[in-house]
C-alpha cells in the first residue's frame, strides 16, 4: 500500500527519535518538519526533509494535505499546535506526545475538537508498545499470579543542571508549563499502571520530597517538585505506591531499565520499574520476572499453597520490538482505517487527571486524599 504522509511539528528532545523511525518506516513517510526555531530547522537540514516555520507555511506550499501529524513541542503547547492542526490541516490522525494537556479541561476541549473534524487522536505513551509490557499484560490476562490485589514502582534518576538550562528549556522549570517529574515522566507510569491494570486510578494522596533546586526566574510557588512518594486507588479497587524523583542516583526507572531511548543507557543488569502482586504471585516489569507457589512441591509436601511453600522464579519471554517504531507502524493502520488508537485521547486525558490530581495533592503540602 502506499505509505502515509505525515508532518513532524517540532524539533526538540524527542523529534529526532520519531524521525528516524519515520524514515525506516514501511508505512508512513516523514514528508516536512514544522518549528520556527534553530533546533528544527537544524534537524530538516541533517535529514534534507522541506522545512516550514509554521502550519500556514506548510499548507500554502502543499497541494495536497498530510495524512497525519506528530506533535512534540513543549508540553503547553501541545492543546494550541493541535488545534491549529485539525481545524487548518483536517488530518486523519495526529499523535501528541504525552502529556496530552497541562490540564484536564482543555484536554477536554481538544478532544472534543477532534471528534467534530473526525481525527483520530493518539498520545504518544509509547511504552504500551515495549514488548515487555505486552508480554506482562498477557500473563497478567491468564490469571498466572491470580487476582490483582496491589501494584507499586519507582521513577528515581537524576536529571542534570543542563537539562533546566538548555536553551528553549525554560518551560522544564515550571509546573505550569508542563515541566517537573510529575508532568513530564510520571505521567508515562500512571498510563501503563492503567495498562496493565485495565482500571483507572481514581483517589491519590501524595508528599513531597525535599527541593534541593532552585530555578531563577520562575517563581517560588511554580518551580517544579523533585518527586514525592504516592499512594494511589483503583477504580476496581488495586492499591498502589509509588516513588518518583529526578534528583538521585539510581537505575530504578523505565529508561534505565529497558534503554529504549537511546538518551539514556540501561542499567548493566536487570531491573524493575513496575511491581504487580496478585493473589496467586507477583510480576515484576519490565525485567519480566513472574514469583508463583510450587503447586508440585505444595503437594508433596502435604500443605496449603501460602508462604511455607517455596516460590517458583520465572523469566517471562519477551518478544522483540522497537517501541517508536512499533508506534510509527500503528499511526499508519490507524489513518488506514485498520486499528483503533492503542492509546487513545480518552487515555491520555485519563493520565492527566491523575497528574492533575497529584499536583494539587503537593500544592496543598498535606496528605488528604483527592479524588479524580
Amino acid at each position: 500500500m502506499d505509505r502515509i504522509t505525515v508532518v513532524l511539528v517540532g524539533g526538540g528532545t524527542i523529534a529526532p527519535l520519531h524521525a528516524q523511525y519515520l524514515l525506516s518506516s514501511a508505512s508512513c513517510t516523514l514528508s516536512a518538519i514544522v518549528d520556527p526555531y534553530l533546533p528544527g530547522r537544524q534537524l530538516a537540514s541533517q535529514l534534507s526533509i522541506p522545512h516550514f516555520d509554521s502550519i500556514a507555511d506548510l499548507l500554502s506550499s502543499h497541494t495536497l494535505k498530510p495524512d497525519a501529524f506528530i506533535v512534540c513541542v513543549p508540553s503547553s503547547l501541545h492543546v494550541a499546535v493541535s488545534s491549529e492542526i485539525i481545524t487548518a490541516a483536517t488530518p486523519k490522525a495526529i499523535i501528541v506526545e504525552k502529556p496530552l494537556s497541562t490540564d484536564s479541561v482543555s484536554g477536554a476541549d481538544l478532544l472534543s475538537l477532534a471528534e467534530r473534524y473526525s481525527c483520530k487522536i493518539l498520545v504518544g505513551h509509547h511504552r504500551r508498545f515495549h514488548p515487555s509490557l505486552a508480554s506482562a499484560k498477557s500473563v497478567l490476562e491468564t490469571g498466572r499470579i491470580g487476582t490483582i490485589t496491589a501494584v507499586s514502582g519507582l521513577w528515581t534518576t537524576k536529571k542534570n543542571d543542563g537539562y533546566f538550562t538548555a536553551a528553549g528549556s525554560e518551560w522544564r522549570c515550571s509546573r505550569s508549563s508542563g515541566g517537573g517529574p510529575i508532568w513530564t515522566n510520571f505521567v508515562h507510569d500512571v498510563d501503563v499502571l492503567h495498562f496493565l491494570t485495565g482500571s483507572r486510578i481514581v483517589r491519590v494522596w501524595a508528599t513531597a520530597t525535599v527541593d534541593r533546586r532552585t530555578h531563577e526566574n520562575i517563581k517560588q510557588s511554580d518551580q517544579v517538585e523533585e518527586g514525592a512518594a504516592i499512594m494511589l486507588q483503583f477504580a476496581n479497587s488495586i492499591v498502589g505506591t509509588f516513588i518518583v524523583s529526578d534528583n538521585v542516583g539510581s537505575p530504578y526507572g523505565w529508561e534505565s531499565a529497558t534503554g529504549d531511548n537511546p538518551l539514556y543507557p540501561p542499567a548493566d543488569i536487570p531491573v524493575d520499574s513496575y511491581r504487580v502482586f496478585g493473589t496467586l504471585g507477583t510480576m515484576s516489569i519490565p525485567d519480566g520476572t513472574l514469583w508463583t507457589y510450587d503447586s508440585v512441591e505444595a503437594e508433596r509436601r502435604g500443605l496449603e499453597v501460602g508462604w511455607n511453600i517455596p516460590m517458583k522464579r520465572e523469566k517471562v519471554e519477551v518478544d522483540e520490538g522497537i517501541p517508536f517504531q512499533q508506534q510509527t507502524e500503528h499511526l499508519g493502520r490507524v489513518v488506514r482505517g485498520l486499528e483503533e488508537p492503542l492509546c487513545s485521547g480518552e487515555d491520555g486525558l485519563a493520565a492527566i487527571k491523575v497528574c492533575e490530581a497529584i499536583a494539587k495533592a503537593l500544592e496543598e503540602e498535606n496528605t488528604s486524599a483527592v479524588d479524580i
